[in-house]
């Protein structure tokens, strides 16, 4: 189909680009960008300009890493203040001020760690949990995403009976070059919003493990929310059997609130990792948050933490001060957002209803999901396929009309989202939604 913008300067600039770099892309989760590259060359607020000019809403924020938005005067000089007065060195004197802040906000933050990816960050928890239980192995759920090391990215389980992730062919989690079984040997997988499984596999194999990872909400896996009492139900069972527990709030972390989704849940977790929107979206950097017994491993040097990079000025400074100013006034540019994003689902739905196109969005505002079928999903286990594709469908129609959401239909709206943000999603939508219905009846009828 042809886009509806002029991409022709994107398209002339991608072939250069795509001569050196592989792929033509910085990561391979690249499904919203495959019908047309697109190369900004500026941004302000919630919209972004490409190379052709066009203007797009930016509701795509790096993943939901850019929750202050473009151009964000304070966040910037915050940052250039960094960069004048200690760039690089290995502690500076607000170090601090932004300990202080997360363990003000995050339930689970008695001690807090930094680095500099995801990623890294969750290695080291996992590192940690066994160093403090003394066992092996961990748990993690279908369809959740932590990060893209060998022993944790993809993976399916093809005998309940013994729940151990293996490669499978299509899997676009899936890997060469893996090391041979890493995942068998480290982990089992279990399906989510299923406590009875969780509680049937610890009485059996408990002690065998070190550590239950979880998104509190599986935003990877469709923003399926915890089922009523869940979180609470997994916290039970690794206390009672001596298992860390540990939430991956890389995504939920500052989009549901500075205290992420621990505070807005009412669970504690034994260890949370932090990254994306925790330093405002515009420098890379990770925290791992946790209970001061079991942070205390690195402090004995037990446990090891390592990173040329870890704590660096410039991401510090990033974070104080998104603390500083999404915190103000009772996180109101957080409540303005959600304000406004939902109206935006709101339109989604109208709009996706008087063309006849099924569609639901779930998920907290912020990081919602949108899906092209009747009903919300219960389970991540249901995010097949078949339905990413209806989705991918209706994020390139999107696009074309200069509307950008996250890989696969997640919408990252940022804290400067304003009532005109809102009039133009709803001047667009409505094109994306009838061509992508035409589209999906063309394929799938």
């Amino acid at each position: 189909m042809t886009a509806t913008l002029d991409t022709t300067s994107n398209l002339a600039y991608h072939d250069r680009v795509k001569q050196i770099l592989p792929g033509g892309v910085h990561y391979n989760f690249n499904m919203p960008w495959a019908e047309v590259p697109i190369h900004f060359s500026g941004g302000r607020g919630s919209r972004l300009f490409d190379v052709d000019g066009n203007e797009y809403l930016d509701l795509y924020a790096r993943f939901g890493a850019m929750i202050l938005g473009h151009s964000n005067e304070e966040y910037i000089e915050a940052l250039s203040a960094a960069m004048r007065d200690v760039l690089c060195v290995s502690h500076t004197d607000f170090d601090a001020d932004v300990l202080e802040l997360m363990n003000q906000h995050i339930p689970c933050a008695e001690m807090v760690r930094f680095g500099t990816s995801g990623s890294e960050i969750l290695q080291i928890a996992i590192r940690l949990a066994r160093g403090h239980t003394g066992r092996n192995k961990f748990v993690r759920f279908e369809n959740h995403f932590h990060g893209s090391y060998d022993n944790i990215m993809g993976g399916r389980v093809p005998d309940r009976s013994n729940p151990v992730p293996v490669d499978y062919r299509g899997d676009y989690k899936g890997t060469v070059g893996r090391a041979e079984n890493v995942m068998a040997d480290q982990s089992y997988m279990l399906p989510w919003n299923d406590a009875e499984a969780l509680e049937a596999f610890l009485a059996e194999r408990g002690e065998e493990i070190a550590c239950v990872l979880t998104e509190p909400v599986c935003v990877n896996g469709g923003s399926v929310e915890p089922a009523p009492g869940f979180l609470a139900r997994v916290r039970e069972l690794c206390t009672r059997y001596g298992v860390v527990l540990i939430f991956d709030e890389m995504i939920t972390g500052v989009r549901m609130g500075l205290g992420g989704a621990q505070k807005e849940f009412g669970v504690t977790p034994d260890l949370a990792t932090f990254g994306k929107a925790i330093a405002g979206g515009g420098v890379p950097i990770a925290a791992l948050a946790g209970r001061r017994e079991i942070m205390r491993l690195l402090e004995s040097k037990r446990v090891i933490h390592a990173g040329t990079f870890n704590g660096y000025s410039l991401g510090a400074a990033g974070v104080r001060a998104t603390f500083q100013i999404l915190g103000r006034d009772d996180e109101a540019a957080l409540t303005g957002m959600r304000r406004r994003v939902e109206a935006m689902h709101g339109i989604l739905r109208d709009e996706a209803e008087r063309v006849g196109l099924p569609l639901i969005v779930q998920g907290p505002p912020g990081l919602a999901s949108f899906h092209c079928r009747e009903t919300p999903l219960e389970t991540p286990a249901q995010y097949d396929f078949d339905l990413m594709g209806r989705d991918i469908i209706l994020t390139t129609a999107l696009q074309r009309h200069g509307v950008l959401v996250s890989t696969v239909s997640r919408i990252y709206a940022n804290a400067q989202l304003s009532d005109a943000d809102v009039e133009y999603f709803a001047e667009r939508a409505p094109k994306a939604l009838a061509e992508a219905k035409q589209q999906i009846d063309d394929i799938y009828s």
